[in-house]
Formats: structure tokens, C-alpha cells, sequence
């Protein structure tokens, strides 16, 4: 009982100063809006796979993107940290190291922590997009499985706002929740409804 009256205190200062304690309640609802952000190039350029990132969040380390390719495109071998879920929305793709499934619109994906694997585009099913839900980092692997390069949120949110910078688009601020990352600084601040 003690810690609800220190709890109510708290919020009652909060309320009467200004204070932000958003932080403290349950996030209410995102919406999040795929027309306010754009598809940049992703993985090795010899390849046509395109990455639109919807959402990061950095507190758990979740990024959420549409991952686009084209027929016969492939992303370089990589391990996962955490899970990932892969929801197929055009088209057909797989992995070399799995070759008795192929991923085909409706199907889902899940990915294990740890599982190593080359992510490539089938040829005979035209543009490929999956939506991923991604926690944590990829650790990209050359051909003997040393490091090539690590990627999470806060690296691919960069890509993201070098993109935007280098085709002098607006950059949405798409990370939730915003009190989470306070380092992370977007130089243009346009809401998503403003779009």
C-alpha cells in the first residue's frame, strides 16, 4: 500500500510540474503509416533488395521493415541474435540452407535465435515482399563465418537518415517509443500526420 501512495505522489508532481512521465504508464497504441517512409537499398549492391523501415524500437531492440527483392536477389549469410517473424506478402523467397520450404504469400516465418542462414529471392515468382519483425541484431558472415558486419536498430535507423539525407527527402522520426532514445536525433521533425 505504502507503494501506491509513493507512486500517486510522484504522479501528482508530475502533473503539477510537467513533467513527462509517459514513461512510467503502458504506451498506448501506434499507428504506423507505410506511405511515410521509403524503400533504400540493402545487402550487397549487385543485388535489388530494398529495405522500407516502418518502426524501431529502441528499448527492446525490435526494427520493423518490408523487405523488397527481385527475382533471383539474395541478402548475405547471416545469424541472428534474437527472433525474427517474416510474414509473406508477394512473391517467394527462402533460404539455401533450407532448400524443402519456399516462403509464399500468407506464410509465416519464424526465425530462432542463433539460426544462420542466406535469404534468397525465388526467380520464378516474380518481386518478393516479406514484412519482418526483427529483435535484435544480424551479424552478417563471409564464406568462412567471420564477422563481416553487425546490424541492429540503431544502424539500420542510420541508413535510414543517411538515404533520406543523400536524396533530400523528409526523414519521419519511426522510432517508438520516443522517450527510449534520447541520443537518437532526427534533423527534420515532421509528425507522421503532417505528411
Amino acid at each position: 500500500m505504502k507503494l501506491l501512495y509513493i507512486l500517486c505522489f510522484y504522479l501528482l508532481i508530475a502533473v503539477s510540474d510537467g513533467t513527462n512521465y509517459d514513461f512510467l504508464l503502458a504506451n498506448g497504441p501506434t499507428h504506423i503509416s507505410a506511405n511515410n517512409t521509403y524503400f533504400f537499398p540493402y545487402g550487397d549492391p549487385k543485388y535489388d533488395i530494398k529495405l522500407k523501415l516502418l518502426q524501431v524500437d529502441p528499448y527492446t531492440g525490435l526494427w520493423i521493415n518490408i523487405l523488397r527483392g527481385a527475382p533471383g536477389s539474395m541478402l548475405g549469410t547471416h545469424r541472428h541474435y534474437d527472433q525474427v517473424y517474416g510474414y509473406t506478402l508477394k512473391g517467394a523467397w527462402g533460404y539455401r540452407e533450407h532448400p524443402e520450404w519456399l516462403s509464399k504469400p500468407g506464410d509465416i516465418v519464424h526465425e530462432t535465435p542463433g539460426s544462420v542462414h542466406t535469404l534468397y529471392i525465388h526467380e520464378d515468382y516474380g518481386e518478393s515482399e516479406t514484412l519482418f519483425f526483427v529483435w535484435g541484431a544480424l551479424e552478417f558472415l563471409d564464406e568462412s563465418g567471420n564477422t563481416i558486419a553487425v546490424e541492429d536498430w540503431r544502424s539500420i535507423s542510420q541508413k535510414y537518415v543517411d538515404y533520406c539525407e543523400k536524396n533530400n527527402l523528409p526523414i519521419i522520426d519511426i522510432t517508438y517509443p520516443k522517450e527510449k532514445a534520447p541520443d537518437i536525433e532526427f534533423k527534420e521533425k515532421i509528425s507522421r500526420n503532417e505528411l
